[in-house]
C-alpha cells in the first residue's frame, strides 16, 4: 500500500490545525470583552434595581385596625363583599348607616393603611345624612391577601363596593359618592367617571401619574439624584409589566379626572412632600369643569383633616350637598 504523499499530509495538517488569531482579530475580541461585558452587567443591574423598586412599591402591608366605629359612638355592621369580577376575593368593611340617609359615601383609604384611617371624619358625614361604607382594599387591613394592582385592580374593589351598597343596602344610583385619600384618592378618580351610579368624587391628596410618582419616590427615599431616578422610569415600567402583569403607564388619575362630566372635589396640603402639590396642579389643569378645590396651608401629606378638622369636614359635606342638590 502506497503512503500518502508529503504534499497530501501537509494539506491535512493545515485543515486540522487551528490557525492562530491575527493581530487584528485578537484586538477585536479583546475590545468586545471589555465593552460588551460591562454593558451586560449594567443592564442586568438596571433591571434588578427596577424590579426591586416595583416589588417594594406594590407590596402592601396589612396593618391592624387602630380604631372602630364604636369609638365614635357610631352604629355599624361588619360586612363582606367581592370586587367586581373577582368572586373568589373577599373584602371586609363596615356599613355605618345614617338615620334617614339622603345618600351614601364610600371611603377609600391610602396605601398600607386600612378602613380605620381618619375614621373621625365619619360622624360628621352621618350627622349630615350620609351613610358610609368604609372597607379595606385587597391586601390591606382584614381583606383577603392579594397582590396590589397599582390602582388598576383596586378599581374593581371600589366598583364592587358600589355594587354592594346598591344590591345589599338599597343605595340609590345617582346618590352614591366616592371619597378617597392619597392612594385612595387616585383610585376614586380612576373609578367614578365611568360608573353611572356615582354622583360625585372627592379626592384628597391624589397623585397625577403613578410612573412619575415612582420616580419622585426613588429620588425622595434614596440619595439618587433626580436625573438617575428619571433614568430608572423605563425599567420600572418594563418590570411592572413583566413581573406583575401591570401597565403602570395606564395609572394616570389626571387623565381620568378629565373624563368627568361634572365638577369633582379636590383637596391637598401645600407642604406635602410625598405627593407634592404639583400633582394637584396637574389634575386641576385637566378637568373639564372647575372643581371644588381647597389647599390647606402648613400641613404634610394627607394631614388636612388632622390639622383642620372642622374646615375639612365642612368643605367635604358642602361638596356632597352641592352634587346631591344638582
Amino acid at each position: 500500500m502506497e503512503r500518502p504523499s508529503r504534499g497530501f499530509r501537509a494539506a491535512i495538517r493545515r485543515l486540522t490545525t487551528s490557525r492562530p488569531r491575527s493581530g487584528r482579530g485578537a484586538r477585536r475580541s479583546k475590545w468586545l470583552k471589555w465593552v460588551v461585558t460591562p454593558v451586560v452587567i449594567l443592564a442586568l443591574l438596571y433591571l434588578a434595581v427596577s424590579f426591586y423598586i416595583v416589588d417594594s412599591a406594590l407590596d402592601a402591608e396589612a396593618n391592624p385596625l387602630e380604631e372602630r366605629p364604636e369609638d365614635f359612638a357610631l352604629a355599624y355592621e361588619d360586612v363582606e363583599f367581592s370586587p367586581r369580577g373577582w368572586p373568589l376575593l373577599t373584602l371586609r368593611g363596615w356599613w355605618i348607616p345614617a338615620p334617614d340617609a339622603r345618600a351614601t359615601v364610600i371611603r377609600v383609604h391610602g396605601i398600607d393603611s386600612n378602613r380605620s384611617s381618619a375614621l373621625g371624619t365619619v360622624p360628621a358625614l352621618v350627622e349630615g345624612g350620609y351613610s358610609v361604607l368604609a372597607f379595606d382594599l385587597r391586601g390591606h387591613g382584614e381583606s383577603d391577601l392579594a397582590q396590589m394592582g397599582a390602582g388598576l385592580h383596586e378599581r374593581d374593589d371600589l366598583l364592587g363596593a358600589v355594587d354592594y351598597v346598591i344590591d345589599e343596602r338599597s343605595a340609590e344610583p345617582g346618590a352614591i359618592f366616592l371619597y378617597g385619600r392619597s392612594y385612595g384618592a387616585a383610585i376614586v378618580l380612576m373609578s367614578g367617571w365611568n360608573e353611572p351610579a356615582v354622583a360625585g368624587v372627592y379626592a384628597d391628596s391624589a397623585f397625577a401619574s403613578l410612573s412619575e410618582l415612582v420616580v419622585q419616590e426613588v429620588a425622595r427615599r434614596t440619595s439618587a439624584p433626580s436625573w438617575l431616578a428619571s433614568v430608572l422610569r423605563p425599567g420600572v415600567v418594563l418590570m411592572a409589566r413583566l413581573s406583575k402583569g401591570l401597565d403602570i403607564e395606564n395609572v394616570h388619575p389626571a387623565e381620568d379626572a378629565a373624563r368627568y362630566p361634572y365638577a369633582i372635589g379636590l383637596a391637598h396640603c401645600d407642604e406635602d412632600d410625598r405627593i407634592p402639590i404639583s400633582n394637584l396642579d396637574r389634575i386641576r389643569a385637566e378637568v373639564r369643569h372647575p372643581p371644588r378645590l381647597i389647599v390647606y396651608e402648613g400641613c404634610s401629606h394627607a394631614d388636612a383633616w388632622d390639622d383642620y378638622p372642622h374646615l375639612y369636614e365642612a368643605d367635604l359635606i358642602a361638596y356632597l350637598d352641592e352634587r346631591l342638590g344638582g
